[in-house]
């Protein structure tokens, strides 16, 4: 059976696998949502055009893209740099309605969804909190407006993952490669549009994103952004691996899984996270020197002062006296870990198996 890799192919797809799962109640929710928040924005987007014709004369120079395996620390640093007001950054609430038109229509809601306590889309104590006002991932966008997006396997439809007649379909999605390139440089394409428009709002400042599952599509990115800055940020595995399995284990999805069913989704997960850790290495690989640092988690938690300022320099920017400040005061607390998360053991996994599987980064980060 042939799965089109297009935003209609990937929902089928997505109702096939929750019908075969038995996730009825998500099934109807997502028939009866998607499709209508989709042409409602598709309109939106249309008339911006029209309303707001000059987003389009903003040029985008130098994006700089914070990319890492997630539970790295790359949520923390595009969130702390965003604190500059340096650079254009967006949050959930920019990418749920990417509209310059649909947001002014409806500015009243976001702050009314905060009053009401309706704004948080994921808690903290689940390891990532995610608001609707609060700068995140880009890699939103393209997940609630094209389905073209490693969220969709990860978070939407796990089962996907493990799921024999489409895992091979669920690899595929969200990567760089021949079956895809038209898809994907359309998506990269409406992803531009964005990052004009976030720019037109907020003075034309450099684009600051956090995508991490751009590392799959680095060629689609780079032709679509040929003077890209990419920051790398690596960590052990033997960390960010339980991290991310007790992370998935609280999310809205993750928690409705049997423990059949997250054992299954584990295994494969195991080996995308192999994959996107010699993905890193790949991209490095295919990127001028000038146009790329590594840095390691470690640098963000031992020496924070030092990290930024270096990223500083690799933006070709100066640090404003305000955020000099704010990262003085942020040096000067103590860092404490949030939250406890279960042990790789507690996955079937060990010490020896996680080091000889990548070893590649122990030789190369962590020797």
């Amino acid at each position: 059976m042939r799965n089109s890799n297009t935003t209609l192919g990937v929902f089928i797809v997505c109702f096939k696998v929750l019908w075969r799962h038995k996730r009825y109640f998500h099934l109807l929710t997502f028939l009866l949502f998607f499709p209508l928040y989709l042409l409602i924005n598709r309109l939106f987007l249309f008339l911006d055009y029209l309303v707001v014709p000059k987003f389009e004369d903003s040029k985008i120079q130098n994006p700089i893209f914070i990319i890492g395996f997630n539970r790295s620390g790359t949520t923390f640093l595009h969130q702390f740099l965003s604190q500059s007001k340096q650079f254009t950054s967006s949050t959930a609430w920019d990418m749920v309605i990417p509209s310059i038109s649909l947001r002014k229509l409806i500015a009243f809601l976001p702050a009314l969804l905060s009053k009401m306590n309706f704004d948080r889309i994921e808690k903290k104590d689940k390891g990532h909190e995610v608001k609707l006002t609060k700068v995140e991932e880009d890699e939103m966008l393209f997940f609630f407006h094209k389905l073209d997006s490693k969220w969709v396997t990860n978070n939407l439809i796990p089962w996907m993952q493990y799921d024999v007649q489409f895992k091979q379909f669920a690899h595929n999605l969200g990567r760089d490669n021949p079956e895809n390139a038209e898809r994907n440089l359309n998506s990269f394409s409406f992803y531009r549009e964005f990052c004009k428009r976030q720019m037109f709002l907020q003075k034309n400042k450099q684009i600051l994103s956090k995508a991490n599952p751009f590392v799959f599509r680095l060629d689609s990115l780079i032709k679509t952004f040929p003077d890209a800055k990419i920051v790398f940020i690596v960590r052990d595995p033997l960390e960010t691996i339980p991290s991310y399995f007790s992370m998935q284990e609280k999310m809205k999805y993750g928690n409705t899984m049997t423990e059949q069913e997250l054992k299954f989704y584990r295994k494969e997960t195991y080996q995308e996270i192999i994959d996107w850790y010699k993905a890193t290495e790949v991209a490095q690989d295919k990127l001028k020197s000038k146009n790329f640092i590594v840095l390691t988690y470690q640098d963000l938690t031992e020496d924070l002062e030092k990290t930024i300022k270096r990223f500083f320099t690799f933006s070709n920017q100066e640090m404003s006296r305000e955020f000099e400040k704010i990262l003085k005061n942020k040096v000067s607390k103590q860092y404490v870990k949030k939250h406890q998360n279960k042990t790789i053991s507690d996955f079937g996994l060990s010490d020896k198996k996680i080091r000889k599987d990548f070893d590649f980064v122990y030789q190369k980060y962590f020797n």
